[in-house]
């Protein structure tokens, strides 16, 4: 039997310690799980991709508007170790740039290790553009007193 295609919805509060749990499997530098609760409340949002009851993944935008200019930074998307390179960070990206066009955000805004490549990859094949580079911006994970830089990219509509 086919499984249903994944839903993207509200991250519900039953999966929070999932999502981080999620969250520090996938990382390297992962956030302390204060900051990950904290990244739950208003103003943020989460957004979890689900088939049926199983989380996949997630992404936690930080919404902004000043003097009219609505935006978004995209402050962290996971996908599960298990479920990585299935095509679920895609889904969850086309979720997001679905949302910024109904509602009308001018920008998403985001930043990656200049290692990820994969994710960089993705990020350029969804419109992504790089606007700088955070030079040693990142920690090493196997070597504390290396800095990697980040990659900052924009999408605009």
């Amino acid at each position: 039997m086919e499984q249903p295609t994944p839903l993207c919805q509200a991250l519900a509060l039953s999966d929070r310690r999932q999502a981080y749990a999620m969250m520090v499997a996938a990382q390297p530098h992962h956030w302390s799980f204060a900051t990950f609760e904290s990244s739950l409340e208003s103003p943020y949002e989460a957004i979890g991709l689900y088939q049926q009851r199983e989380l996949l993944g997630f992404y936690i935008i930080l919404p902004t508007e000043i003097a009219g200019h609505r935006e978004v930074t995209l402050m962290e998307i996971v996908v599960g170790p298990a479920y990585q390179r299935l095509g679920y960070g895609r889904q969850l990206l086309q979720h997001l740039l679905r949302t910024a066009k109904q509602r009308d955000w001018s920008e998403i805004w985001l930043e990656v290790r200049s290692s990820n490549t994969p994710a960089c990859a993705l990020y350029q094949q969804m419109g992504f553009v790089q606007t700088q580079i955070r030079k040693q911006y990142y920690p090493v994970p196997e070597s504390p007193n290396q800095r990697e830089d980040a990659r900052v990219m924009c999408w605009r509509p």
